[in-house]
This record gives C-alpha cells, structure tokens and sequence, in this order.
C-alpha cells in the first residue's frame, strides 16, 4: 500500500535503522516497498542489496526520483534522522482508514509550547496521484498541499 521513499545519507547506521523499523509493516502489508534515493554515498549499494530495498541513483530532485519510482498508492518521505519510533503505524493506518485521501505529515510533539509549535518532523504521506512531477522540500510541499499532522 506505502512506498517509503527514503533519502539516502552518509549516516549508514541511521539508514539502516529507519529500514529495520519498517520491515514488521512490510510483513503486515502496510508497506509495498522502500525505495532508497542516493547520489553516490559510500556504502549504501551495500544496503540496499543487503535490505532487498530498491536503489534509485539521481543528482536532481531526490524526492521527485523516489516518487517517479514507487508503485504503492501512498508515498511516505523519511530520511536516516530522526529514527521512527515505536508506534508510528497506528496514525497512518487510521489515516489511510479515513483520511479521505488526504495528505499528512508524521510528527512527534516535542515538550512544552515550542515543541507544540515545531514538532520533530518524520515524513510527509501523500497519495501517488497527489505527487507533483517536482517536489524539492518535503516540508514545504507538506505546506503547499495543506498537510495535516499525524502525532504519535
């Protein structure tokens, strides 16, 4: 059902912990596939073939690339930092139950008013037919299209 499309980075340990949290939701069938966009950091051909993920290589748009590539109904943006945390399925899996399609920003409240201001931003959800053909930032296309927050 979710393509994760997941920015590649030098953080190796990081990337693979994203990746290790996902695989329970890849056996559930939440997710379809994880796509791991890169631009030639050492060490992630490696990971990719170890994690059965899928290597899309670009210097432009790594967002757009990814999106251009999956094949799940939603797509959903991470990247190595910060890590998921337990608990991240249950508000896209209500989300993609009655969201109505719309798009969604995964997000954990910080303490405190700031933290309620600037939540630690872990991805954006957004329909595959919703994707524009150039994302750039995954926040301020979380902006533009008027992104609800999915806590958890």
């Amino acid at each position: 059902m979710i393509s994760v499309v997941l920015v590649a980075s030098e953080d190796l340990p990081g990337l693979a912990a994203q990746m290790a949290l996902l695989v329970p939701a890849a056996v559930d069938g939440l997710v379809k596939e994880v796509i791991l966009v890169a631009d030639g950091e050492p060490g992630v051909e490696a990971l990719v073939e170890d994690s059965g993920a899928r290597l899309v290589t670009t210097s432009g748009d790594r967002l757009a690339a990814g999106a251009a590539a999956a094949r799940g109904d939603w797509i959903l943006t991470l990247r190595a930092t910060p890590a998921l945390r337990e608990g991240w399925r249950e508000p896209i899996e209500k989300h993609l139950a009655g969201g109505a399609g719309a798009p969604a920003v995964l997000a954990v409240p910080g303490g405190g008013l700031l933290g309620k201001l600037a939540p630690r931003w872990h991805g954006l959800l957004v329909r595959r037919l919703d994707w524009p053909t150039r994302a750039g930032d995954d926040r301020a296309l979380a902006s533009a299209l008027k992104a609800k927050r999915l806590y958890y």
